[in-house]
């Protein structure tokens, strides 16, 4: 019994020297900010200006930006819609319905990670959920009511 003991107390003691010989020979490498790689999906997206019309969705909490250009002079751009989102908690998008607006933002496009098509829903599908998300940070009436769509 006293040889077992004394077989095991050896080899663990030899163990933990060998952990504490490599630990010191080879330390763990630290990551600096600096040296981190930056994930380009987690930039932040640049700000855009876009004026167009806010219009109710299909739920009273749902803003969609309709005919939104970033020249609204120009004939020759065409309008795109946006999911509205509040990216801070001063713009109420609820006042500015059907109104003309310039709204300053983030897009947020979404990605597909899976490029297959699914199988066709047994429902109509929402058209609103593949509008590209603008996050408004700031809020300006252009026209109190809409231009018409050119």
């Amino acid at each position: 019994m006293r040889t077992a003991v004394t077989t095991l107390a050896a080899v663990l003691a030899i163990t933990l020297g060998t952990a504490a010989t490599q630990a010191t020979q080879n330390p763990p490498t630290q990551t600096t900010p600096a040296t981190q790689a930056t994930d380009p999906q987690k930039q932040t997206p640049p700000e855009v200006t876009l004026t167009g019309c806010v219009v109710q969705g299909s739920s009273p909490t749902v803003f969609i930006l309709d005919n939104a250009k970033t020249d609204p002079a120009s004939a020759a751009e065409k309008g795109v819609k946006y999911i509205l989102a509040s990216a801070v908690e001063d713009v109420d998008l609820r006042t500015h319905l059907n109104h003309e607006v310039r709204i300053v933002g983030e897009v947020d496009v979404k990605v597909s990670a899976n490029p297959v098509t699914p199988p066709v829903p047994p429902v109509p599908p929402d058209p609103e959920k593949d509008l590209p998300k603008l996050k408004a940070k700031s809020v300006t009436m252009v026209s109190d009511t809409c231009a018409v769509s050119r």
